[in-house]
């Protein structure tokens, strides 16, 4: 039972051949999961960027509606203050992805002589793919 040296010759070339292949694939797969988990990583951040630049749009219309340096007394109604408001007037500071791309403001209703608004603002952050768009409202009252 002993085998000639000429027959066993072209195995070793068949296991380095195979191990090369499935060395290849796994650096392959390993590379998609690492692209993933980056893809997921930037999105995250651009979505965050983007909730809190539209929270800030609503904080700045705040302080259009109810401004601290004006008496109740004297101050205009939130009707005439909503009419003006609009994403042009929102400096998205020294962000360059990030923009508020709607702000609006509309009456939802009157409930025993108050009129009830909704300010909401809407945030786009990144380009192409990785665009995120978040969106948040606030109510107030008159």
């Amino acid at each position: 039972m002993r085998h000639k040296k000429s027959s066993q010759q072209g195995s070793v070339l068949v296991v380095a051949i195979f191990v090369i292949v499935v060395m290849g694939f796994l650096a392959t797969s390993l590379v998609q999961v690492q692209w993933s988990n980056h893809d997921t990583l930037t999105r995250k951040q651009l979505g965050t960027q983007a909730w809190l630049l539209a929270h800030s749009a609503n904080e700045w219309a705040l302080t259009q509606v109810y401004p601290l340096t004006v008496s109740p007394a004297v101050s205009t109604s939130v009707s005439t203050v909503c009419s003006t408001l609009n994403a042009n007037q929102v400096s998205s500071g020294m962000s360059t992805i990030c923009t508020v791309d709607q702000l609006t403001c509309s009456q939802i209703g009157v409930l025993d002589d108050v009129g009830f608004f909704k300010i909401e603002s809407t945030a786009i952050c990144g380009s192409g793919i990785n665009q995120v768009q978040r969106i948040q409202e606030v109510w107030v009252r008159e």
